[in-house]
């Protein structure tokens, strides 16, 4: 998995080694690396907002947001998991959900089990779940830049892209089915 900072001076890569390394695109130096405890397999890398940030989704169903200080080891800051969240075979990406700073900021994921996720930032609880909204794993979410509208695409048996409205009692916005 890869992902560029904001300015695209920078990108985050990730693999199956457990290895999160972040590169300078101008000169390819590996700036620094980071290693979770137990280095379990990551799944997928992306920058938060601010770029201050990582978030990384590990096979062993947490994500785990690392700080990019100049210096020093990185200790994660916080780990993300829930009961409803497993992530322990596919590559299911996950964003930051901040589109109104005023009201919510989430990290947003999806689910093997059908799932979407939404973990508040800062108290790393699950602030919503939107239960089984595909037949199978979600391996992709997307969140709009400026609205509270997210994006999920499900596996092979689903089929479907879906958009949602995070706590609309009609969660589903609208259905696209491959033909």
């Amino acid at each position: 998995a890869v992902s560029f900072n904001r300015d695209g001076t920078c990108v985050v890569s990730a693999s199956h080694d457990g290895l999160i390394r972040i590169w300078d695109v101008c000169t390819g130096e590996c700036l620094k690396t980071i290693v979770a405890a137990g280095n379990p397999p990551v799944s997928h890398v992306t920058y938060s907002p601010n770029g201050k940030y990582v978030l990384a989704g590990t096979l062993d169903s947490a994500l785990r947001l690392w700080p990019l200080s100049a210096s020093g080891k990185s200790k994660c800051a916080k780990t993300y998991t829930s009961e409803s969240h497993v992530n322990t075979k596919y590559c299911i990406s996950s964003r930051f959900l901040v589109a109104q700073p005023k009201r919510r900021q989430c990290v947003v994921t999806g689910s093997e089990t059908g799932n979407i996720i939404l973990y508040d930032i800062q108290s790393r609880k699950v602030h919503q779940t939107l239960d089984k909204v595909h037949t199978d794993a979600v391996l992709a979410v997307d969140v709009h830049e400026s609205l509270e509208l997210i994006a999920s695409g499900g596996m092979s048996e689903d089929c479907t892209v879906r958009f949602w409205a995070p706590n609309d009692e009609a969660a589903s916005l609208k259905r696209l089915r491959k033909e």
